[in-house]
């Protein structure tokens, strides 16, 4: 007779513990919305440099300690639908990948202004090539040539040109993915040892989380190379607010968690690990009037880290030849 009873008891006992769990688990994830929440609501103006070093160092140090024979751009482009609804704060509601001839979209202007910034400081050791992902072809899968050749050219003007008249054409779907375009990167880094390949992504979600394995797995993966590097560019509305969020909590996914003897042997060119990928949130430069001002904002939020790398690959490169004075 008392069996009854002491099952009642502990259904109620475990119901209790269950309630319990599910209240924490909501609190958290409700602390953690609203945190990024907080982040979305800071001001999107040009972050503070008075403390920083300035953009004219950076520049002398790159070309100081750049060694290697060239510098090799990707853009990757992203393709995905939902260009087609992210302009509506930011680019007068239409679509990011709008193209006028008096009015240059995100696209266009995070390129224009990158390869002026890439010009001035290699302006014989610079190449050029561009992939698109995210349309009705490649979806989260795969990515494709934005020149149908996929060649590479000594002017970033080239590439805006191949990029305007790929968008005649391109049927924007998604999902977005960065992993595919991210092999593409080490894959170009492990067969051109003597190049700099740097793959710049812009992009108008963001599709980066230390949940995603895949992705963590191909940064570990990239943070060995030294001639490699990953810029992720947001454009568009965003939200950006929990972009430093995510770099933040996937930089520890990579660097802190990483236990070189589980890397596999193909991956592990060294023993020396590399912070070679950063998020920038382009709208944060984009409120200037000034056009050098924004630009020399921009330039630095993007190369802030590549010094840095540069003189780390430098002095545990033993094939290396004596960099620029």
């Amino acid at each position: 007779m008392l069996w009854p009873l002491v099952y009642y008891l502990f259904g109620i006992f475990g119901f209790i513990l269950l309630y319990e769990y599910y209240q924490r688990n909501i609190a958290k994830q409700k602390a953690l919305l609203d945190f990024l929440r907080s982040l979305d609501t800071l001001p999107q103006g040009p972050l503070t440099i008075s403390n920083k070093k300035p953009f004219e160092k950076i520049k002398q140090e790159i070309a100081s300690y750049f060694y290697f024979q060239r510098l090799h751009v990707i853009f990757g482009v992203d393709f995905s639908a939902s260009n087609e609804w992210q302009g509506l704060k930011t680019f007068n509601g239409q679509s990011l990948h709008t193209t006028q001839p008096k009015n240059i979209n995100p696209y266009q202007k995070a390129i224009s202004q990158l390869g002026l910034i890439f010009e001035e400081i290699f302006p014989s050791k610079i190449k050029y090539s561009s992939f698109g992902f995210g349309d009705e072809n490649t979806k989260d899968y795969s990515f494709f040539p934005v020149v149908a050749s996929g060649e590479e050219f000594d002017s970033h003007q080239k590439i805006l040109d191949a990029y305007l008249k790929q968008t005649e054409h391109v049927s924007l779907s998604g999902p977005t993915e960065y992993t595919p375009i991210i092999q593409k990167l080490i894959s170009q880094g492990t067969l051109s040892p003597r190049d700099f390949t740097m793959l710049v992504i812009i992009t108008d979600e963001l599709k980066v989380s230390y949940e995603n394995k895949t992705l963590v797995k191909s940064l570990r993966t990239l943070a060995n190379l030294p001639n490699v590097c990953l810029l992720v560019i947001g454009v568009g509305d965003g939200p950006w607010g929990k972009l430093s969020y995510e770099e933040h909590h996937i930089r520890e996914e990579v660097f802190a968690r990483i236990d070189k003897k589980k890397m596999p042997k193909e991956s592990t060119q060294s023993k020396i690990f590399y912070d070679n990928f950063h998020f920038v949130n382009h709208n944060n430069f984009l409120v200037k009037q000034d056009k050098l001002d924004t630009e020399n904002y921009f330039g630095r939020a993007v190369l802030r880290k590549l010094p840095t790398q540069l003189k780390q690959a430098y002095r545990h490169d033993e094939n290396r030849t004596k960099p620029q004075s």
